[in-house]
């Protein structure tokens, strides 16, 4: 009994710990045990426990290990943020003239410029030679004969034995000699005209060299049948006539024409009967503006 007891004592002052360390708490340890199993031997039971030594002063730091071998190489980190821009650097030296650039597209006309002041008076010149004297000139009557005469006109008269029947086409011509380009042409007919058919209509006008006049416009006659019962044939005599202007100057062919009016069917047209027809011209002078 005595015998398990020491055995428990002794157990409980070496902490629980059947193995051995060098530490000062654990050499005090092991020097109670060994009085206790001395007592517990010569007295046959244990000493009261004694109270825990004071902890001894730490011993000295041992010298400083060896440094050890480099590591592997870690991964690459994440990409920091970026920066904040730095400061501008100075500006680099001026670099060599380039070649010369192939030669641009000519730029729009400028307007004109004002007109400039009208400079000074000249001084006179010198007086010039006396001129050689002139042919004589020929005489007073003589260049009468020359002159213009004051009327310029003409007519071109016919009869036909059998009546023009044309309804549409050139009935006569006529030509005239005009002497001046700023006068105009008056022409003038006269002559027996008829429309045949009901509700129908013919147009007599003329033509100067193969055209109508348009200073300032055309010269025309209308001939229009509108008899609702019956089939009239009339035969009257007839005559108009106009001015055209903007004529030139030299001979012009005057012609007679018939047609269909604008607004109506062509009629059956007859021009002259059993009596002299006539194409009048006569040039004059420009007109009142």
């Amino acid at each position: 009994m005595v015998q398990y007891f020491a055995v428990f004592l002794v157990f409980s002052f070496s902490g629980g710990s059947l193995g051995t360390t060098t530490s000062p708490q654990q050499q005090n340890t092991a020097k109670l045990k060994d009085l206790c199993e001395k007592s517990i031997l010569s007295h046959g039971f244990p000493g009261i426990p004694g109270s825990n030594g004071m902890q001894g002063v730490p011993g000295v730091p041992g010298p400083q290990g060896p440094q050890g071998r480099e590591g592997p190489k870690g991964q690459i980190g994440d990409k920091g943020s970026q920066g904040e821009q730095g400061l501008r650097g100075d500006r680099g030296r001026e670099g060599p003239p380039g070649k010369s650039g192939p030669p641009g597209i000519m730029g729009l006309k400028g307007e004109s410029g004002l007109v400039g002041m009208k400079g000074e008076t000249g001084i006179a010149g010198n007086q010039g030679r006396k001129g050689d004297k002139g042919e004589k000139g020929e005489s007073a009557k003589a260049s009468q004969a020359t002159v213009v005469p004051q009327t310029n006109w003409k007519q071109c008269v016919w009869i036909w034995k059998v009546a023009h029947g044309a309804d549409s086409g050139k009935i006569k011509d006529c030509a005239f000699n005009k002497l001046k380009s700023d006068t105009a042409l008056k022409v003038s007919f006269q002559g027996n005209t008829r429309v045949h058919s009901n509700n129908k209509c013919n147009r007599w006008y003329f033509k100067f060299n193969g055209n109508e006049c348009t200073g300032p416009m055309t010269i025309e006659a209308l001939v229009y049948n509108g008899w609702s019962s019956g089939n009239p044939n009339l035969l009257h005599h007839r005559s108009f006539e106009g001015y055209c202007e903007n004529i030139p100057q030299g001979e012009v062919r005057v012609e007679l024409w018939v047609g269909q009016c604008s607004s109506h069917t062509l009629g059956d047209a007859t021009t002259g009967w059993n009596s002299v027809s006539r194409i009048m011209i006569e040039e004059a002078s420009r007109p009142q503006s």
